[in-house]
């Protein structure tokens, strides 16, 4: 089995192999129907936190201003889950019911009882369980951005800031950071390109991706802007030289790191809900290792034929968990746990079929131009962000 780092081949023109694994069914079509139930009315209610209601005008025309900056249509808004402090309560007890049931089923038990190694006893606090990206030495935060999050550090909780001022309203750049302002990487959309392509460098000054110690890959998109495919360094396959040994050309091919997918409507026809997405990636194995997915011929062995196909072995598939439609609200709701404040299509979380309580990513507007963006092993910070910078691009079939 490859994994990153070590090269494989199940035909001379693929780096990739696949290995057994669980059946689901695939995360493109995944998920239930949102419902004929569409559109964004003003709740009856007044302070609930969402456009609508006396004294709430402002907050009304903010939303109402953001959409209209962004092109966003009312009838695909993803709101956040409005909560009072009694469903916060109810929603803590049912997550503590249902740690507390797995935990016993590994004969385990939800209440820390310190060893004599450990606690007051000994005078030894418990170890807190947090993860700081600023402790990452430099020459060590390329590898983490590239690579699966840590399997035990919970949700790595970042934003991004979206710069889209003067001439380059057309052409953004967005900059992603930690909660704490570490920067992490930033990508800019290119110019003079049939379809959208956005190259993402660890650099904020270098949009080209010339600084080759900071390039981390590119993100690029099919005509109709459904499809996206995250590449990594190296070569297109078109570009390496068809008189060069497979095997040498393999090896300066580029890997495919991610690729996502959004359903599309009828030509003429307007979509009716929220976006319907879906993610794939490599599949990560039990040591925390990352499958590599070099091929010569994307369109037999790339990650989204890989899909098509349904070949488990060799990827893992996400996709974007349903609102449910809130009367109240007037809107699709997600629950979003206060890391999104305001309506937008763009918000959106991501589960699998085998998990579906498990959110790996979500991301939501939190400002006119601010998201959030909170991500969970396997994906690395690189897709994590590519999946996001997706859900920017208009999509011509789809809005």
């Amino acid at each position: 089995m490859p994994s990153e780092g070590s090269m494989a081949s199940k035909s001379p023109t693929s780096a990739m192999s696949s290995t057994g694994g669980s059946t689901r069914s695939s995360a493109f079509g995944g998920g239930s129907p949102v419902g004929d139930s569409i559109g964004m009315r003003a709740p009856s209610t007044p302070g609930s936190g969402l456009p609508g209601g006396e004294g709430e005008s402002g907050l009304l025309s903010s939303v109402m201003a953001n959409m209209q900056d962004d092109g966003e249509d009312e009838e695909g808004l993803v709101a956040p889950t409005i909560m009072s402090a009694e469903d916060i309560k109810a929603e803590e007890a049912r997550r503590r019911s249902n740690l507390a049931a797995a935990l016993e089923e590994k004969g385990m038990t939800s209440v820390f009882d310190p060893g004599p190694a450990s606690g007051p006893s000994s005078g030894t606090a418990p170890a807190k369980s947090t993860f700081d990206i600023s402790t990452v030495p430099p020459d060590g935060l390329k590898p983490f951005i590239l690579s699966p999050a840590p399997k035990n550090v919970g949700m790595i909780e970042c934003r991004i800031i979206r710069e889209k001022q003067g001439l380059g309203k057309l052409f953004p750049k967005y900059i992603l950071e930690t909660d704490s302002g570490v920067f992490l990487m930033a990508a800019k959309k290119q110019k003079n390109n049939k379809t959208s392509k956005y190259v993402i460098t660890m650099s904020k000054s270098d949009d080209t991706g010339k600084d080759a110690d900071a390039f981390l890959g590119k993100l690029r998109s099919n005509f109709l802007g459904l499809e996206f495919v995250a590449y990594g360094e190296g070569l297109n396959p078109k570009k390496i030289d068809s008189s060069m040994s497979q095997v040498h050309a393999l090896q300066l091919a580029r890997q495919e790191m991610l690729a996502v997918q959004y359903s599309s409507s009828l030509w003429g026809t307007k979509p009716r809900g929220p976006r319907k997405m879906g993610a794939v990636i490599p599949k990560v194995q039990p040591s925390g290792e990352r499958m590599v997915c070099r091929t010569l011929n994307p369109d037999q062995d790339g990650l989204l034929a890989l899909q098509k196909a349904n070949n488990l072995g060799a990827i893992q598939q996400f996709h974007n968990k349903p609102p449910k439609w809130n009367e109240q609200v007037g809107a699709f709701v997600l629950n979003f746990n206060k890391r999104v404040t305001q309506a937008s299509v763009k918000n959106f979380q991501l589960t699998t079929n085998d998990d579906p309580d498990t959110v790996f990513l979500q991301f939501g507007r939190v400002g006119k131009d601010v998201f959030n963006m909170d991500f969970r092993h396997p994906f690395s910070p690189y897709q994590a962000f590519a999946i996001c910078l997706s859900s920017f691009d208009y999509k011509l079939c789809c809005e």
